[in-house]
């Protein structure tokens, strides 16, 4: 067992006790040199004096106390800050294979970077307690060779080195293993081979017994699971080789005469000598004509057995023999050496386990390929379907991270299935090769590879023309080629790698669109690899970014959760310096909400999302109504107005309160709206129709279980039925809206009650205007009160139905409050400029609804005066 300290200043408490204080100075002297002496070019750069005298103390204290078959592990940090934050690890091993390799391999598979290497080996003697006495870099007869480590490493945090120093300790177990074992492991393949008829069968076990495999374990199962004879890696740890449905599969396999020994690879990952998958080579155990276990080696292909001629190869010459046979090639013609060169330089651990045809395929290919370097994908499956295996040539200019991620990521999707390694070959001719392993357990499938094959020579070809190819799909066949030159080229190398061409032509059609008039743009779509709660949401700006902090509240108020933004940058425009931007959101959709109905209003939700954006629409509460409820966006306008005329009537509900009450009760809201229209569209007008649609709310109330809900959505009903003229239906309605409504009508308004007023709404002015008779004459107000100017303009109207009682038989009065006046301390005119404007608007939205409305002179807002004539 390893023998593990963390003597960090934030220790992780794993292992044995801390390490001494100091070790003998003798010995760190001795090991300071042997570092020295041991270093490979570059190794010692920068690493003399104190700094390896202080690695020989550190190493000598790591290596004091041992006993034979241990492995003391040692972590501790180094002191320093910024880029010279490290950390080093000392090993102290008794010398075997493998050790160096598998150590290095580990931590890099950690994700920790390796600044510094040093491992020598040397004749050590110890007391009978373990305890170090003397050291030698000379080979001694009877003396033990001990393998001392020296790693400097990037630093990591607690967790992270408590992760480290497990992975090293299971790590070496398994090298400890595999070596221990070794010859067991020889004689357990060499007895299999024996017991095989195939000759090329029983020639391939003992080619690989002969060092063209590094053996690592050995385990027989039964059909249910259970090992026996456990060695090498199979003993040393609790992970199986094979899953308990993969060896279902397996013995299924040789159960309808599958071939022997059935080659796979596992899905385990080796910790002895390199980081891949486990080659396993099973071979069917009979106890006369009954199956019974299945005895499995593990190991790893050696690189000289990978890069063996292939008639060399016991089983592989077979195929290659049988392809020259049947496609009538001359061996020492042409194509005879292309097909020998395509088979040497494919991996032989798969070619060898491939059926004949998947064989047959890879090898052709890559032999048109090595004639003429092109872009080619070609996959093949492994005996027990379990892992789909990705051959992608491309040219080798081609050849980048970016498109290797985005080959990954269209194998991932068509395969549903995630990719367990990679690796990259450069070939002698114009060509790489790319090979992806993906797992298709859980629920993979095998792709449609010629269709994958023509989404590689598009992605190959070139962004522009395959930009320019899916705008012409998409209707602009004329203008595609120069929409393409002008967009297309100004994506960056990020959103190419993230986005196909299809997706481009989408986001360049809504690029096209913005200029000085439209600043703004938005999509609403779905992936085909999305979630069917999930949207994705697109904003395009080209007056710069837009801030996360304003656009994020505008798409919650919508009801949607904002899961991640990827942003992209076009090129700045050469006279503003600013710059196109989209932004593209993942949204969850609220769960009791329909995806595809959303999708299916995508127009509508766009144009609203826009309208917030832009201004020109409220960013509130209210906004959600569209997605739970799939109301008319011009309905949440008028349920927004009713609410804000409400609260100035003296509502204690709040907009959250008011918004829930309105979403839990569709039916209501819908119907109260289709009143709305059945009552006061000029066109549409229908009595028998609103008859209708207040039967409905009355019927649904019964529905409605809370007071609060209750008494919100009547009040609702009041207003609607206490109307009796709106800009609503009327172009003005764009501006602001409209409500002439009689004040009887809406129960528990303040004392005094007008006749009549008008409520005025729009995004820049809310106001209104109180009369307290047919014919009455007042002024207007510009107000400061935002939240109770109906309060305020009551009591102006009570003053001036006493002042008029000598003119007119009663008065009035109105106020309107500016919604978004700058800020006057930096521009007063501009202050002044907004409030005469919305001056402007409360009057025009007035006179929309009433007949004789006459204005008089402005000299400023608080100064003006108005005539009501009678109604």
């Amino acid at each position: 067992m390893p023998n593990t300290t963390d003597t960090s200043a934030a220790a992780s408490g794993v292992g044995a006790a801390a390490l001494p204080v100091a070790a003998p100075p003798h010995l760190a002297i001795d090991l300071a040199a042997a570092l020295a002496d041991s270093a490979l070019p570059g190794e010692a750069d920068g690493f003399g004096g104190e700094a390896l005298a202080e690695a020989g103390r550190f190493l000598a204290r790591a290596a004091l106390d041992r006993t034979p078959g241990r492995t003391n592990i040692v972590l501790e940090t180094l002191p320093g800050e910024g880029p010279n934050r490290r950390m080093r690890l000392a090993l102290i091993n008794d010398d075997m294979p493998f050790l160096v390799d598998s150590a290095s391999m580990l931590v890099a598979g950690a994700g920790l970077a390796v600044d510094r290497i040093l491992h020598p080996v040397l004749t050590v003697r110890r007391s009978p307690a373990g305890a170090l006495t003397g050291l030698s870099t000379e080979r001694e007869s009877g003396e033990r060779r001990e393998s001392m480590i020296y790693v400097e490493l990037e630093r990591a945090d607690a967790r992270a080195r408590r992760r480290l120093t497990a992975t090293l300790e299971d790590g070496l177990a398994d090298v400890r293993a595999a070596v221990r074992d070794w010859p067991a492991l020889q004689a357990a393949m060499r007895a299999d081979g024996e017991t095989l008829h195939d000759g090329e069968a029983a020639a391939l076990l003992r080619w690989f017994v002969e060092g063209s495999m590094t053996q690592l374990g050995h385990v027989r199962c039964d059909r249910a699971g259970g090992a026996e004879a456990a060695i090498g890696i199979c003993a040393s740890g609790e992970e199986p080789l094979l899953s308990q449905a993969a060896l279902s599969a397996a013995f299924a396999w040789f159960d309808r005469g599958g071939r022997v020994p059935l080659l796979v690879k596992s899905n385990r990952l080796s910790n002895v000598h390199r980081r891949v998958l486990l080659d396993l080579v099973i071979v069917p155990v009979r106890d006369g004509a009954a199956l019974g276990r299945l005895s499995i080696h593990a190991g790893l292909w050696t690189s000289a057995a990978l890069s063996a001629p292939p008639s060399r190869v016991p089983m592989l010459r077979t195929q290659l023999s049988q392809l020259i046979d049947k496609f009538g090639f001359d061996p020492s013609g042409h194509a005879g050496k292309a097909l020998v060169h395509a088979l040497t330089a494919l991996p032989h651990d798969l070619l060898i386990a491939f059926d004949p045809a998947a064989l047959e395929q890879l090898a052709l290919t890559a032999m048109s390929i090595t004639d003429r370097p092109r872009p080619k994908l070609v996959t093949a499956v492994d005996a027990l379907e379990r892992h789909l295996f990705a051959f992608v040539w491309l040219p080798r200019d081609e050849v980048s991270t970016g498109r290797r991620l985005a080959i990954e990521a269209m194998l991932t999707e068509a395969a549903r299935a995630k990719v367990l390694g990679w690796t990259i070959a450069l070939e002698d001719g114009g060509a790489a090769l790319l090979r992806y392993t993906l797992d298709l357990r859980g629920g993979g499938v095998v792709p449609d590879t010629a269709a994958l094959d023509e989404r590689l020579k598009q992605m190959v070809r070139g962004w522009v023309p395959n930009v320019e190819a899916a705008l012409g799909a998409r209707g602009e066949e004329g203008r595609a080629a120069v929409l393409a030159q002008r967009f297309a080229a100004l994506l960056p190398a990020n959103y190419r790698n993230l986005y196909s061409p299809e997706e481009a032509a989408c986001d360049i059609l809504r690029l096209r669109d913005l200029g000085p008039d439209v600043p703004r743009a938005v999509r609403l779509a779905n992936k085909a690899d999305d979630a069917p709660d999930r949207l994705r949401l697109k904003v395009y700006s080209d007056s710069g970014a837009l801030a996360l902090s304003d656009i994020v509240p505008v798409l919650e108020n919508f009801g949607f959760t904002v899961l991640e933004e990827v942003p992209t940058v076009l090129a700045a425009d050469t006279d503003t310096g600013d710059a196109t931007h989209i932004h593209d959101f993942l949204l969850a959709i609220p769960p009791q909400v329909d995806g595809a109905a959303v999708v299916a209003r995508a127009d509508v939700i766009e144009k609203c999302v826009r309208a917030v954006l832009d201004g020109k629409a409220e960013n509130d509460a209210f906004n959600q109504l569209l997605i739970a409820t799939a109301i008319d966006p011009r309905a949440i306008v008028w349920l927004r107005a009713w609410f804000r005329y409400l609260r100035q009537t003296g509502l204690a509900y709040g907009m959250d309160t008011v918004v829930a009450a309105l979403r839990e009760a569709p039916v209501i809201t819908l119907a109260l709206v289709a009143r709305f229209i059945a009552l006061h569209h000029p066109t549409e007008h229908d009595d028998a129709a609103a008859a209708r649609h207040q039967a409905d709310i009355d019927t649904a109330f019964a529905h409605v279980s809370g007071i609060d809900d209750d008494r919100i959505l009547r009040l609702f009903g009041a207003v609607i039925d206490a109307t009796l003229r709106t800009n609503a239906f009327a172009p003005g309605a764009r501006e602001a809206l409209a409500f002439k409504l009689d004040s009887a009508g809406v129960p528990g308004l303040p004392k005094p009650l007008p006749w009549r007023e008008i409520f005025v709404y729009s995004p820049r002015v809310e106001g209104i205007h109180l009369r307290a008779g047919p014919v009455a004459r007042g002024g207007l107000r510009w107000s400061d009160r935002r939240d109770d100017f109906r309060t305020e303009i009551l009591g102006l109207m009570k003053a001036q139905r006493v002042k008029n009682a000598v003119i007119v038989p009663t008065g009035a009065k109105g106020g309107f409050y500016p919604k978004a006046l700058p800020d006057i301390a930096v521009d007063r005119d501009a202050w002044f400029a907004e409030g005469t404007e919305c001056y402007c608007i409360f009057i025009r939205a007035l006179l929309s609804v009433t007949d004789n409305l006459v204005a008089g002179a402005v000299t400023h807002p608080d100064a003006v005066r108005i005539r009501d004539g009678d109604d």
